[in-house]
């Protein structure tokens, strides 16, 4: 032990034997103490001194670090590198009313790994009553050990307290956007894909599934190679089928780094949460397919317990350190989006919308942080014939194919409310138009909606317009959409204008 350390201990003693503390018997003096034991027996007030002091040895300890179990050194006394829960737990042995903060700011220097639900979790998780808990003055000594002398000048006054302040260098600093899917899906978060009834996204999670695994491309968007587990709560046979289709078109197996959970798994609860937390590994994905039979008791459209769904998806993903997808479904009206209270989209890191107009299916970018929203992938269903049934029926089950865009699309309507407005209608189209029953000009089996009516739907969406001028902004935003030819129309036999979106 080093002269700092030495005063550091003696300056304890000190201390404590003025407020008439006694950390040990007085045969245990004769000893070298150690200042975990020395300070469990009592820790420092709160003052401007010792905050400051304790933001010194914190400036040596990196937050960027794994949680690691709590403690600065193994059962041997080595020291362990993984230090993030151990840091926090001994500012909170404290007690202090500044403690939380000055934990807190610590912790957000590493922006890629906090997550405010994960360091609540670790605050509250600090059990003062351990027969064995804790102390700062395991803190300090790992600081020693990074080369912290506790006798050095306290930091400036400007940067004591619950805020850091960063300089142009700082920001230049800070590390990279990771990402699982580049631009689309962060490497930890909540993420969700959903479409509606019949879309195709459980096939499209499942392709991308395999590619986190494997590390390659998808659609051409790289990705980061992953332990994933895929929570498959739709049926065994019907999963079996499809790792059989994708495993027969792709010639190999799936990588075995991709695992399968089949049995029951309700993500409200705490028990089934915490024991497949404990089953996955650190650091990987985990796709629960779906969120509704996730939660199967749960109103999606309850505020309280949507927030209740969303609490424990976040806890799960504190657990594992990684990402959590939920495959979800869209409402009736499919134009609103995900199904269910609108805290779901809104507590959402990145999201996958996946469309289907009559024989043509897309995926696109619903939600990105720091990402680009709005890029639309089309893709197509393969068939594959697996064999047959007892009853001499064909077993079958589909692939993911990327479908190639036409290369004489058209250019996307101008501006953002007419490119929203497209998308609005082609849902509405697609969730309550009637395909095409003899309109003249009209493509066969192209679905489509009297005027006046997709008017009125559109102008229902427009929330942020006020009421008195929705009709009109829709009738405008439709008129643009038929001038640039991204929508048709037509007149039939009553003299009905009718629309449908151009093919």
């Amino acid at each position: 032990m080093n002269l700092d350390g030495l005063e550091l201990i003696k300056r304890t003693i000190a201390d404590l034997e003025a407020r008439r503390v006694k950390p040990h018997p007085p045969f245990v003096k004769s000893l070298v103490p150690d200042p975990l034991t020395l300070l469990l027996a009592g820790g420092p007030k709160e003052s401007q001194t010792e905050v400051a002091k304790l933001q010194g040895a914190l400036a040596h300890l990196s937050p960027d670090s794994d949680r690691g179990c709590g403690s600065f050194f193994d059962a041997g006394g080595q020291p362990d590198s993984d230090i993030w829960l151990a840091t926090v737990w001994s500012i909170a042995s404290l007690g202090w009313a500044s403690g939380k903060d000055i934990a807190k700011n610590w912790s957000q220097q590493c922006p890629e790994r906090y997550t405010e639900q994960g360091f609540e979790d670790a605050w509250n998780g600090y059990n003062k009553n351990h027969p064995n808990p804790i102390g700062i003055g395991s803190l300090y000594k790992r600081a020693m050990q990074f080369g912290w002398q506790p006798n050095q000048s306290p930091a400036p006054a400007h940067f004591i307290g619950s805020y850091k302040l960063l300089t142009s260098n700082d920001l230049r600093a800070l590390p990279p956007v990771k990402w699982r899917l580049k631009g689309v899906l962060p490497y930890e978060g909540l993420a969700a894909l959903y479409g509606p009834s019949a879309s195709g996204k459980s096939f499209l999670a499942l392709d991308l599934s395999v590619a986190l695994a494997e590390g390659g491309n998808w659609f051409g968007v790289r990705t980061a190679q992953s332990t994933v587990i895929y929570v498959a709560l739709e049926g065994e046979s019907g999963f079996k089928n499809r790792v059989a289709a994708w495993e027969l078109e792709n010639q190999r197996p799936l990588p075995t780094n991709m695992f399968m959970v089949m049995q029951p798994f309700q993500i409200t609860n705490v028990s089934d949460v915490d024991m497949l937390a404990a089953t996955v590994p650190h650091d990987s994905v985990v796709i629960v397919d779906t969120l509704n039979r996730a939660a199967p008791t749960s109103d999606e459209n309850s505020s309280k317990e949507m927030g209740e769904i969303l609490q424990a998806c976040k806890r799960l993903q504190v657990l594992i350190g990684g990402l959590v997808a939920l495959i979800h479904h869209t409402g009736k009206d499919t134009t609103r989006g995900a199904r269910g209270h609108s805290s779901f989209f809104a507590a959402l890191d990145g999201a996958i919308e996946v469309e289907r107009s009559n024989d043509k299916r897309s995926w696109s970018i619903a939600k990105a942080k720091d990402g680009e929203d709005g890029k639309n992938f089309p893709f197509s269903l393969k068939v594959h014939t697996l064999g047959t049934d007892s009853d001499g029926d064909e077993i079958t089950s589909c692939t993911i194919a990327q479908a190639m865009p036409n290369i004489f699309v058209k250019t996307p309507p101008q501006g953002p409310k007419q490119q929203e407005a497209l998308r609005k209608l082609k849902n509405a189209f697609n969730a309550s138009g009637l395909t095409n029953f003899g309109l003249p000009l009209c493509p066969q089996g192209a679905k489509s909606m009297k005027v006046e009516d997709a008017i009125t739907h559109l102008a229902g969406t427009m929330t942020t317009t006020p009421k008195n001028k929705r009709t009109n902004e829709a009738r405008r935003l439709m008129t643009a959409l038929t001038a640039s030819s991204h929508l048709e129309s037509t007149i039939d036999a009553s003299g009905d204008a009718w629309c449908w979106v151009s093919i």
